[in-house]
């Protein structure tokens, strides 16, 4: 599995899901491992709060951010160097797959384990899903509400990736991995929560913040967003 790219707006694909936060409010940080990476790991900082999500990443070339509105059904995607940013449509569940979308994983077989273990306070229970490509070990608590995906886009002019087996799993369930081990033809994956906060959050950390552009990404097309941002053309922050 490919990790999240360091450039964010090339990000594009988020596995659209409603968060059940209201259980908790506050941040989660965790960091990624993939075998044969070349961005080596990467952390990622969730904030969380009913109706929003937004995800902080950090990895070796270079840091983002994208929050999703599950509200406005729009996903935010940050752009810090730039000081821009860009809005996009969340994909609707059931929407019909657009030529550019990322394939479907193949289905996955899930088996409770009923082993326990606390990590970092929350009670998990292991969970083993095998599927045609290999098998996860999950680590789940029901008490951080749904999982809401990670970011599968591809590079300028490519297709994004399919999300792996363990995360389609997840979809709709009222489930977070504190703890994922995952083997996928051959190499491994790693996800480990290092960190949770339960603490009120604005609604600023949720919008983008005062004085960035609005990147005009009209002559863009959806999906992988074919040519990266270089030829958008900044507008004047009006919509």
């Amino acid at each position: 599995m490919k990790l999240i790219p360091a450039l964010v707006p090339v990000c594009a694909l988020l596995l659209p899901c409603a968060l059940s936060a209201e259980t908790f409010e506050g941040k989660v940080s965790m960091k990624m491992t993939s075998q044969g990476s070349k961005e080596g790991s990467q952390s990622v900082d969730m904030s969380i709060k009913e109706g929003f999500m937004r995800m902080d990443m950090n990895a070796s070339k270079g840091m983002g951010a994208v929050i999703m509105d599950f509200k406005n059904q729009q996903m935010i995607i940050l752009m810090p160097q730039q000081r821009m940013y860009m809005t996009r449509p969340m994909a609707q569940p059931g929407a019909a797959q657009r030529p550019d979308s990322a394939p479907t994983p193949p289905h996955a077989d899930i088996q409770d384990t009923g082993v326990k273990e606390t990590i970092l306070g929350y009670v998990c229970t292991k969970y083993v899903m095998t599927n045609a490509n290999g098998t996860a070990e999950m680590w789940l608590t029901d008490q951080l509400g749904a999982f809401g995906g990670l970011f599968h886009g591809g590079g300028p002019g490519q297709r994004p990736q399919a999300p792996e087996a363990w995360e389609s799993a997840l979809k709709g369930k009222n489930f977070f991995p504190m703890r994922v081990v995952s083997n996928s033809k051959g190499k491994e994956f790693r996800l480990e929560v290092t960190s949770v906060e339960k603490t009120r959050l604005p609604d600023s950390v949720f919008a983008a913040p005062d004085g960035w552009r609005l990147l005009d990404i009209g002559s863009m097309m959806g999906g992988a967003m074919p040519g990266g941002f270089p030829g958008a053309r900044p507008s004047d922050g009006s919509n």
